[in-house]
């Protein structure tokens, strides 16, 4: 069946524009969402590239344009839809959200959990989550891999997040050991897909605060957990001015992606012009340390920094400069830092760093025991 997305139909040697409809407005018109279709041979992988779901984060959409060239079509084994502006409202307005939501739309995607009965307490779906499960079916039916793209922070590391892969233990014995190894040859193939792109790595949180902050419901967990298509998001460092080096190095890593996939020949490029951490041992995300009293902080750290347990990253001061406080904050981990927090005057309670931390957290897990039961 051709491949198509909106009002844009893939043909094999070209490059095809269009939009796909979002949602209508009460006052006329609508939002839609830029397409873009590039078709090789048409009986390759299909390759989902998505980007501007947070509206500043403006470095994926250069990857984007970076990396659809005719050239990149004359090697193509398959097919790339790419999506520069999941939230065309946010990126218009450059807020992250968009502006008829009052939540993050990277939490709008489907959960997989059963539906119950309407209940006129609860507000029901917003247009943009009725949105995004349309367009999640339609990733599902054609995806055999995807990646989103997104913005860290000011000088931060450019690195993966990979999601953790999730599988339902709440059937019989045997059903839950089958649910289990089915779910580990998946993770494997994350990781392969990992050291394909050639970045730095940091897992997500542990599953009850990786739900608890709805993370399941961004755009990548949605495909890994309830379509078990591979996916990952791609974290590129500074979003509104972005660097160059950055959108190069993702542009590479994500050819090498399509090496991997089987849709490009040739050998995996080398990643240059970023740092590419890799400590050892796995890491997962997490903002420490945090301050005690009221001060004025200074980092010893620059991202991308290994760190040991018990190593100095930051002097707590006064505003007259006079130490205050702990006046020494130490790592409580050993991992790397991902970058620092912006700003130096903080309340208590304010983490400094975005850390990369040890993860002793199995990447594999169950869903927690409750969650699939249905509302009553």
């Amino acid at each position: 069946m051709p491949i198509s997305l909106g009002n844009v139909k893939a043909a094999a040697g070209r490059i095809k524009y269009g939009a796909y409809h979002l949602l209508d407005h009460p006052v006329g018109g609508a939002d839609e969402m830029p397409v873009i279709i590039a078709q090789g041979d048409p009986t390759g992988p299909v390759f989902w590239i998505t980007a501007g779901i947070h509206g500043p984060e403006h470095a994926g959409i250069q990857v984007i344009h970076q990396l659809i060239t005719r050239e990149l079509v004359k090697a193509l084994h398959g097919t790339v839809i790419a999506i520069p502006a999941l939230n065309p409202a946010g990126v218009r307005t450059n807020q992250r959200q968009a502006y008829y939501l009052d939540d993050d739309p990277n939490r709008q995607f489907p959960d997989g959990k059963p539906a119950s009965e309407p209940d006129p307490e609860e507000t029901p779906p917003s247009s943009l989550e009725r949105a995004y499960a349309r367009l999640f079916a339609e990733i599902k039916a054609s995806a055999g891999l995807m990646v989103d793209l997104h913005n860290y922070s000011i000088n931060s590391v450019s690195f993966v997040f990979r999601d953790r892969v999730l599988y339902r233990n709440d059937g019989k014995a045997e059903q839950n050991k089958q649910a289990r190894a089915q779910a580990v040859r998946f993770d494997a193939r994350l990781s392969e897909m990992c050291a394909a792109y050639g970045h730095a790595v940091i897992g997500e949180m542990p599953v009850k605060k990786y739900i608890a902050a709805r993370l399941h419901r961004s755009t990548t967990s949605a495909v890994v957990n309830l379509a078990r298509i591979p996916a990952l998001t791609m974290e590129l460092s500074t979003g509104q001015t972005p660097d160059p080096a950055v959108v190069t190095a993702a542009a590479s890593g994500l050819r090498n992606i399509m090496r991997w996939a089987g849709m490009l020949p040739g050998e995996r490029e080398p990643i240059t012009g970023i740092k590419v951490v890799d400590p050892g041992f796995p890491c997962r995300r997490h903002a420490a340390p945090r301050v005690t009293v009221p001060c004025v902080a200074r980092h010893l750290c620059e991202a991308g920094t290994l760190i040991r347990k018990g190593q100095p990253l930051a002097e707590v001061r006064d505003i007259w400069g006079r130490p205050t406080g702990e006046k020494v904050l130490n790592s409580e981990f050993d991992g790397w830092v991902i970058g620092r927090h912006a700003g130096v005057v903080h309340y208590p309670g304010a983490a400094l760093y975005s850390l990369a931390i040890r993860d002793d957290i199995a990447s594999v897990q169950p869903y927690p025991k409750d969650y699939w039961k249905a509302k009553k």
